[in-house]
């Protein structure tokens, strides 16, 4: 069975899938890491493989497998004694390697050594055997197993034993799948003029201190600001509500097209936690059912951009009643849509007016002049200009950029234009800046506003060259009049300016698209295709056909479009001659053709300047070579997923070859010589392209390439022609080592003198700005050569067994990032250059720890020796005192086994994040105010920090050599969450007054006796207490009448609502000094209550008071004889318990509250003798199995008695028919 976040159904699209021996890790690591991963909004597959029934991974765990993007397996003691574990890996190593590059493996290894995955001692090589031997896997089977094992085990992952407890690890894995998964973030503009008093407002009126719950309506019309205002409040307001915040932007356009509601519908549920219910939904009123079943039991910010009608409101958040604290922030140009009527609460409206005089003026003057006020000359026409704008933010923005250093007779002229258009008329306003520009700027105007918003810049500008567009111009001009925006290479649009290009095309002719010269809506694209008559105006289409992927477009039908110069077409195909159509094509991007429906011949290509292919499993090497062979204008070729090419065909056709990307590709062996003739390509990017062998020499002849990278391409060997490409500006030569975050012990050895390599002592790469290798086999040291590179700004050799840092390195006046990470043969560094910003080096080699005195620049320091906490230390330099004239820091990570701490920490004001490790904390007194994240690793000596760390939110303390702690929140007054692992000596525990506290951790502490809360802690949702083998009670100062109704006896653990009462989340682990457990007091927060591996609890008392209750696992407690409450748990959706043997009595089932829905998992060892010893089902189906039980015992019983006379062999029969009928029940 798989188990997974509340109500998610098996075939959803995980991001995550935890693989994972079930009696090892599920209570515990696994459960940890789980909750770790859905507490950042990942959304995770959990299996659970020890419950599991049949012979056959089923549909719904084999689309779990398929849809999941990262697979993390867990190896455990008794992995490869479970048949399940060993199939589902067996799938996961064949999902990756059908789609190589777009899914990744993160292997765990628990409690084994990675020889023992690669099957080189006894565990798992005979656990294997047995499984043979008793035929619970066949022999192809078993073999499969085999090569999956040591395929996976191929892979970097993390020694769970080596961090010494479960906090560190789990955060590198979290924070690697973050990585992995790239969660993105919200960016609002620049120029924000008289915004502060409207943010306080909307904030007044959402007021997210109060309870209850808030609707908030901006409302003005377009281009008024409304979308800025609300980016900017969601942006302040955001972190109130953790991964339950959601920004649908430009809903009235999004909703106009096919299934655009249902999208909307599935991008909120996706966003604020709940992707499991989002796969489901095919039609508005479910997708609506299922978002108010979400916005009943979470607390969420929602905002709602640019809505048309109340119906899209209805749609999206429902009718239902929102759980308390919820915030709804709703933008529209319409004031009607706020009439709806909703139980107890109403919309609050917020109306966006204009902006005053004075600060449309300043807005005005930023764009038209470059300051805050006009010159005295344009003062009073800029007055004018302002009040004829009618002071809309967005008009004055594109008129302001338009006048700017333009002469005072085109101001005059732009004044009377502005003045004939009506005061409501935003488009009119808006399209005198368009009618400005020249018919190649419109056209890239236009081309944006249709086809390429959020869409990277490069490819784009190719075409408009090649169409005489002067894109660099254009796009100059067009920044330059606010009409367009370029945010990190890639174009953004004004959703009022982007309707107006939209619009300007639609007008071209309002009847008939096919007269247009652009049509992007999918409709719209095959009615065109589909009609006879020729399409001399267009030229662009858009078309998606993921849910038509077998239309094939005929040679006549594309034929007609005569003038296309850009072609975008998804899951769809080809079919006839097309040697004579597209012939004026420029850009064509083809992504998932259906596979064996690749029908085209001969595509026309000899005009097309960029070509992108991607998931295309029908191209091989004859085809490619077929298609680009008279491809002689092609300057962009990407290959993406391209799996069936296995050797690059020669591209010596295409002479003007700027950029060449190989991804993916992963039967790719062999890339040909013919490379070499490529004089004009500037850009090679090769990656994942495992199976790719060493590089031709010729490259060595491309005299203008720039940028070269080769990643994670395990095969090629560095190539020493690179030295030789004297235009290079940056080389990638990596193969992921930097990106596990693990410490050098936990990398492979390999003899580093076979296939290592040395950097030449000359490096004569003047242009040279970037330059990354993270490969073991490069030795020696960085030549002195080195410091004759005058640009280069960033440099790292992660992972490499580089030995020395040159003086010269000093030279580098431009450097901004030195990592050395894992480089651990460096004893010592040189003087650095005074620019560098970032500085990360470790090195287990480490002798001097050098005075950084003079890099006053740096934001980001990381110095490690990487000692692991061993006893001695290589280390005899350690003065740390001048880190104190490091006033730039933000983050500084220090692990120096037994170095002193400097106290002159407490001087860097504007450090936000602080990590120290293995070092002698004594003269540690004081700690900078400005800290958000604290870590101390390693503590063997009492800390006495008289700090008030104010904004402190993260406090990490590990591996702890002291007997007892205290912490204050008066002098932690907004720590949000606290993670104690490790405290080897600490007996007692103590937190007091945490009133921003969320979550607690405390983990392997076995010495700890007794954890004390002091106050009420209002904010705390979260606690997980594993592994303390000593702890016997909780302890309440000041919150209860009589402290003796606490501590009845040794070993009862007391859960006060009260003190307690917004928990969410409770797990208890491993700690056997607990015999009892009771829940005081009513809770209405209470969702998940997991207990395990407390192998004397004879009791659970009180959990009907937990009213919510979701989850109940209670799982190896060997004397647990009752669970008190069970019955009353009305909300319960899981129950499960494991291998509890005494546990006689469970369920009632005449009584029983338990919603019959309520899933109910029960596995049990031979010594019990209560229910079945393995049920999997719902409460409804358990209560028919107990009745029918029942019923069988009775008719036993009544057959048995000698006053019932009936034929012996009839009564058999009649006992066989009614118990065939109870097992199909």
């Amino acid at each position: 069975m798989a188990s997974s976040d509340e109500g998610m159904s098996l075939g959803s699209k995980y991001q995550v899938f935890l693989n994972f021996r079930g009696p090892d890790t599920r209570v515990g690591f696994t459960d940890v890491l789980f909750h770790s991963l859905t507490d950042t909004g990942i959304c995770v597959f959990r299996d659970d493989e020890e419950v599991r029934a049949g012979e056959r991974i089923d549909g719904s765990l084999q689309r779990a497998i398929d849809n999941s993007r990262i697979y993390i397996p867990v190896f455990s003691r008794t992995y490869a004694s479970s048949q399940w574990c060993l199939r589902e890996l067996v799938q996961i190593i064949a999902n990756t390697s059908k789609l190589e590059g777009e899914k990744e493996i993160l292997p765990i290894f628990f409690d084994v050594e990675p020889d023992d995955v690669k099957l080189k001692t006894p565990l798992y090589h005979d656990a294997i055997l047995n499984l043979e031997h008793e035929k619970k896997l066949s022999t192809e089977q078993v073999d499969a197993g085999r090569k999956a094992l040591m395929e996976v085990d191929a892979i970097k992952g993390w020694e769970v034993k080596k961090y010494k407890g479960y906090v560190d690890v789990i955060k590198l894995i979290v924070e690697e799948v973050m990585k992995k998964l790239k969660i993105k973030h919200r960016s609002v503009t620049e120029n924000l003029v008289g915004i502060d008093d409207r943010v306080m407002a909307v904030n007044e009126l959402l007021d997210v201190d109060s309870g209850g719950v808030r609707l908030i309506g901006i409302y003005g019309m377009g281009g008024i600001g409304k979308t800025t205002l609300a980016k900017v409040v969601f942006n302040q307001l955001s972190f109130h509500f953790g991964k339950f915040c959601c920004f649908l932007e430009n809903i009235q356009l999004k909703s106009s097209s096919t299934n655009g509601l249902i999208e909307l519908q599935k991008k909120l549920l996706s966003e604020i936690g709940h992707p499991e219910r989002e796969r489901s939904i095919d039609e508005i009123d479910y997708g609506t059912k299922r978002i108010e079943e979400a916005l009943n039991k979470k607390k969420v910010l929602i905002v709602l951009d640019d809505v048309a009608n109340n119906k899209q409101v209805k749609t999206l958040v429902g009718r239902n009643t929102l759980y308390p604290g919820s915030r709804i922030l709703i933008t529209t140009r319409n004031k009607d849509v706020f009439r709806i009527s909703r139980p107890n609460y109403h919309i609050l409206e917020y109306e966006m007016e204009v902006m005053s005089s004075d600060y449309a003026l300043e807005l005005f003057s930023r764009h038209a002049f470059n300051k805050d006020s006009p010159s005295d000359d344009f003062k009073e026409l800029s007055r004018e200009v302002v009040s004829a704008t009618g002071r809309l933010l967005l008009a004055i923005e594109v008129i302001g950029s338009f006048l700017f250093e333009r002469r005072q007779q085109i101001w005059n002229e732009t004044l009377d234009k502005l003045s004939k258009a009506p005061h409501e008329d935003v488009f009119g306003k808006l399209k005198i800046s368009y009618d400005a520009l020249t018919f190649e700027q419109k056209q890239i105007f236009l081309d944006i506003a249709c086809f390429f918003i959020g869409e990277h810049m490069m490819y784009a500008i190719y075409m408009w060259k090649d169409c005489d567009f002067f894109p660099d111009t254009g796009l100059d001009v067009l920044v330059s009049m606010s009409l367009v925006k370029i945010v990190e290479n890639a174009f953004w649009m004004h959703d009022q300016l982007r309707d107006l290009g939209r619009e300007i095309v639609r007008q071209e002719n309002p009847v008939n698209p096919v007269e247009r010269s652009r049509i992007w809506i999918d409709k719209e694209v095959l009615d065109a295709i589909r009609t006879k008559e020729m399409k001399k105006n267009v030229q662009a289409l858009d078309l998606y056909l993921g849910d038509k992927p077998k239309v094939a477009i005929k040679s006549e039908e594309i034929g007609k479009f005569e003038h296309l110069r850009y072609l975008k077409l998804v899951s769809g195909t080809f079919s006839g001659n097309l040697a004579n159509s597209l012939t004026n094509l420029s850009w064509i991007v083809w992504r998932n053709p259906p596979h064996m429906f690749f029908k085209p011949a001969n595509l026309c290509l000899k005009n097309v300047v960029v070509l992108e292919y991607s998931n295309d499993a029908c191209i091989g090497n004859s085809k490619l070579q077929s298609l680009i062979k008279m491809a002689g204008k092609l300057k962009v070729l990407s290959l993406t997923r391209c799996r069936n090419i296995n050797k690059m065909p020669d591209f010596s056709g295409c002479p003007n070859l700027e950029r060449l990307i190989i991804e993916s590709c992963h039967n790719l062996r062999k890339i040909g010589g013919f490379i070499g003739k490529l004089e004009s390509l500037i850009d090679l990017k090769i990656r994942h392209c495992h199976s790719l062998e060493d590089l031709p020499k010729e490259i060595e002849n491309l005299l203008n390439l720039k940028h070269f990278s080769v990643e994670d391409c395990p095969r090629t060997r560095f190539p020493d022609f690179v030295w030789k490409l004297k235009s290079l500006r940056e080389l990638h030569f990596d193969d992921r080592l930097d990106s596990w975050g693990l410490p050098s012990s936990e990398l492979p050895s390999p003899d580093i003198r076979l296939n290592s390599w040395e950097l030449p002592s000359s490096i004569i790469l003047q242009n040279l700005e970037v330059l990354r290798i993270s490969r073991l086999g490069l030795i020696g040291q960085l030549p002195s050569a080195i410091g004759s590179l005058p640009i280069l700004r960033i440099l790292c050799l992660t992972g490499t067994c580089i030995s020395e840092v040159p003086e010269t390195i000093n030279l580098l006046s431009c450097l901004q990032t030195l990592e050395l990470m894992r480089c651990d043969e460096i004893e010592e560094l040189p003087t650095l250059p005074t620019s560098l910003n970032i500085l990360k080096v470790s090195s287990n080699s480490l002798r001097v720890v050098p005075d950084l005195s003079n890099l006053t620049n740096l934001v980001m320091l990381y110095l490690s020796d990487n000692s692991g906490g061993r006893q001695g230390g290589k280390i005899y330099t350690s003065d740390l005192g001048w880190i104190g004239r490091l006033s730039k820091l933000n983050q500084l990570n220090l692990r120096l086994l037994n170095v002193l701490a400097p106290c002159e920490l407490a001087s860097l004001s504007q450090l936000k994040e602080l990590d120290l490790s293995n070092m002698d904390f004594r003269p540690l007194t004081r700690l900078p105010p400005s800290l958000l994240n604290l870590g101390l690793h390693d503590i063997n000596s009492t800390i006495s920090l008289s700090s008030k760390l104010e904004n402190l939110s993260q406090l990490i303390l590990s591996r702890c050599g002291v007997q007892e702690i205290q912490l204050n929140g008066l002098l932690l007054q907004n720590l949000s969450e606290l993670f104690l692992n490790g405290g080897e000596s600490l007996k007692r525990f103590g937190l007091s007054n945490m009133r921003k506290l969320k979550s607690v951790s405390i983990d392997s502490c076995p010495k700890l006796v007794e954890i004390q809360f002091a106050g009420v802690f209002e904010s705390l949702e979260n606690i997980f207490f594993g592994w303390c083998e000593s702890l016997g009670r909780l302890a309440y100062a000041g919150e209860v009448e009589s402290a003796n109704e606490l501590t009845i006896e040794e070993g009862t653990l007391i859960l006060l609502s009260r003190v307690l009462y917004k928990l969410r989340y409770f797990i208890l682990l491993g700690c056997p000094k607990i015999l009892q457990v009771q829940v005081l007091g009513a809770s209405e927060s209470w969702l998940s209550f997991d207990i395990g591996f407390c192998h004397y609890l004879r009791s659970v008392r009180g959990i009907s008071h937990l009213k919510k209750l979701k989850r109940l696992y209670i799982g190896y407690c060997d004397e647990l004889q009752v669970v008190e409450g069970l019955d009353e748990l009305e909300l319960l959706r899981e129950l499960v318990i494991q291998d509890c043997p005494q546990l006689k009595r469970l369920i009632n089932v005449s009584n029983t509250k338990l919603p019959d829905k309520c899933r109910v998992r029960i596995r049990h060892g031979q010594r019990y003798s209560g229910a079945h010893n393995n049920f999997r089902c719902c409460v409804f189906s358990y209560k028919n199995y107990k009745v029918g039980l029942n019923l069988l015992l009775s008719l036993f019983l009544l057959f048995s008695s000698p006053y019932l006379s009936m034929d012996g062999s009839a009564g058999l029969i009649f006992l066989l028919f009614a118990y065939s009928h109870l097992y199909i029940a």
